[in-house]
C-alpha cells in the first residue's frame, strides 16, 4: 500500500504520452470505486486534444498545466441515477481511484476540482455540452512528471482524536 504515501499532486509534465494500456488501466481502477447503492453514477471524458485543453485552461485558471499534459479525464456524474445526492462522494471516490491508480502507473497527476464552484462547472459543462443532469466533478491531469521531489510526509498525530472529540 506504499503507493498511497507516493500519490502527489503534480503540476508540471513532460509532453510524453499515455500508453494506451496504463490508460485502461487507470480507468478500470476508477470503475472499481465505490459508490451509493451500486448506482455508479459517474462517466469519463478523456481530453487529449491540445485545441481543447486550451480552451480548458481559459476557463479553470487552476488547471494551467494541462496545457503541458498529454491528457486530462474529466469526472462527470448523473444526477439522474445518483443516490439521494451522494454524486459528489461517488465521484470524489473515483477521482481518487485515477489519481492512484496514475501512481501506480508512474505518472504524475493533480485533480483540478471542477464541482460546486458555479463559474468553473458552467463553463465546463458547456464547454463539453453536456446534458442538464449531467455534472462537471473534477477534472484530472495525467502525465510524466518533472517534478522528482518525494512526497512530504504527511503524518499529524494531533488531528486524531479518539471516541470523542475532547
Amino acid at each position: 500500500m506504499d503507493i498511497l504515501f507516493e500519490r502527489k499532486s503534480v503540476r508540471k509534465f513532460t509532453n510524453n504520452d499515455i500508453k494506451n494500456d496504463d490508460l485502461e488501466y487507470i480507468l478500470h481502477a476508477a470503475m472499481c470505486a465505490p459508490s451509493a447503492k451500486n448506482t455508479r453514477c459517474y462517466s469519463f471524458i478523456v481530453i487529449k486534444n491540445k485545441e481543447t485543453h486550451k480552451k480548458i485552461a481559459e476557463v479553470h485558471p487552476a488547471a494551467q498545466m494541462i496545457l503541458q499534459a498529454p491528457l486530462a479525464i474529466l469526472v462527470v456524474g448523473n444526477q439522474n441515477i445518483a443516490f439521494e445526492g451522494y454524486l459528489p462522494q461517488d465521484c470524489a471516490a473515483v477521482t481518487q481511484n485515477i489519481l492512484l491508480a496514475a501512481t501506480a502507473k508512474c505518472y504524475g497527476s493533480v485533480w483540478c476540482g471542477v464541482y460546486s464552484n458555479k463559474k468553473k462547472s458552467e463553463a465546463i459543462e458547456r464547454l463539453f455540452k453536456l446534458p442538464p443532469n449531467i455534472k462537471a466533478f473534477s477534472l484530472v491531469v495525467i502525465g510524466n512528471s518533472m517534478d522528482k521531489n518525494m512526497q512530504k510526509n504527511r503524518w499529524q498525530p494531533e488531528k486524531i482524536k479518539y471516541e470523542i472529540w475532547g
